[in-house]
């Protein structure tokens, strides 16, 4: 667009003043020059000039400038308007200048005072490690859950109350390596009350003989809940860990629209991941609403196969029962090796059929070999 004219601005204060061999430098033009600087800048706009002139006219290198950048803009106030000026050809004399020059070394004093005071804070930095972290989050959470419901209740007299380990770890988002954090905070008491309740300790028994051993064997219970737990938990972190070992593409584009449970918390079950199916010899699987395990078994030198929602190349002796109680059971299936497997299977009381290979959002993939 054409420039419409002067504004008021450049007729009050014209350009930004520029000072040669042949200006007067009379005191009313540096006045001229030090309200135009007033009125268009900031205190940190003259900063580049004043690093520029303490590089220049003084030889500081980048490391001393670098201890001047660490003080606030308003530091240089004093002189910054006319290290402006200077730089656009103004004359001062050598006492001038030394005045400027003595008031940025004062600064740079200043300077190496915040930069000593930030280098000694940064060495009195405490790092805290990632297993100290664990420690602090599991005593922020699950430890203090467990110290002011079950705790505080066997205080009151009350040793009723329940307490769902494996829940709060999912509620609280801890992982694998709080179990055995959390463990050991709980199982020195555990062992006092074991050795109270058995008589193994003298102190012990004298610690907890105001608790009756009906109460005591309450609260030997509740901690093995807790271990119990703690146990499933661990079995469902190796479940869901990353295989080593990728897969073929084609495993991810044969599981693709298989339909699964990830996580069933009244069983405290978790799936594996789905692409180690295809090229397994078996695998078991557990229908959280009709409480029947299933164990897939093949010959097929390719192992299984699957399509859509669908397991292939199982052969007959392929099994298939409901549970009476899964959660003795299911443990079992997660923790044992092949060989006593086969035992747990002598256990099952039920009737034994041929499963058909169709995995539903019921099903939870336990485990392959």
């Amino acid at each position: 667009m054409a420039k419409r004219g002067a504004t008021l601005e450049d007729k009050y204060f014209g350009d930004e003043p520029w000072f040669t061999a042949d200006s007067s430098m009379e005191g009313s033009d540096w006045q001229i020059a030090a309200n135009w600087y007033n009125y268009f800048y900031k205190n940190k706009d003259y900063l580049p000039t004043i690093y520029k002139f303490a590089e220049t006219e003084m030889g500081y290198d980048k490391k001393k400038i670098s201890v001047l950048k660490k003080v606030k803009d308003w530091e240089f106030m004093p002189v910054q308007k006319s290290i402006k000026i200077f730089s656009r050809g103004w004359l001062y004399t050598q006492e001038q200048l030394q005045k400027f020059k003595d008031h940025i070394d004062g600064v740079y004093k200043k300077g190496l005072e915040i930069k000593q005071e930030k280098d000694a804070a940064k060495k009195n930095v405490v790092t805290i490690t990632p297993a100290e972290r664990t420690r602090r989050k599991v005593m922020d959470t699950i430890y203090a859950d467990w110290d002011s419901e079950i705790v505080e209740a066997w205080f009151d007299g009350d040793y009723t109350k329940k307490f769902s380990c494996y829940n709060r770890f999912k509620m609280h988002g801890l992982k694998s390596n709080a179990i055995n954090i959390f463990k050991s905070m709980i199982d020195d008491e555990y062992q006092n009350i074991k050795d109270a309740y058995e008589k193994n300790c003298e102190q012990c028994v004298e610690a907890y003989s105001h608790i009756g051993k009906a109460d005591k064997r309450k609260m030997m219970k509740q901690f093995e809940t807790v271990f119990e737990d703690l146990e499933k938990l661990r079995l469902s972190f190796r479940a869901t860990r990353t295989p080593r070992m990728r897969k073929p593409k084609s495993s991810d584009q044969q599981v693709s629209r298989l339909q699964y449970s990830k996580e069933d918390l009244d069983s405290k079950l978790v799936s594996i991941n789905p692409v180690l199916i295809p090229g397994s010899n078996k695998l078991y699987v557990y229908n959280t609403k009709q409480r029947k395990l299933s164990e897939y078994t093949t010959n097929s030198t390719k192992g299984f196969e699957v399509s859509g929602t669908t397991i292939k190349n199982f052969d007959d002796s392929s099994r298939t029962a409901t549970l009476r109680k899964p959660e003795d059971v299911l443990p079992l299936i997660l923790s044992k090796t092949e060989k006593q497997i086969e035992k747990v299977w002598d256990g099952i009381t039920t009737k034994i059929n041929k499963p058909t290979g169709r995995i539903n959002s019921d099903c939870i993939l336990m485990r392959v070999f």
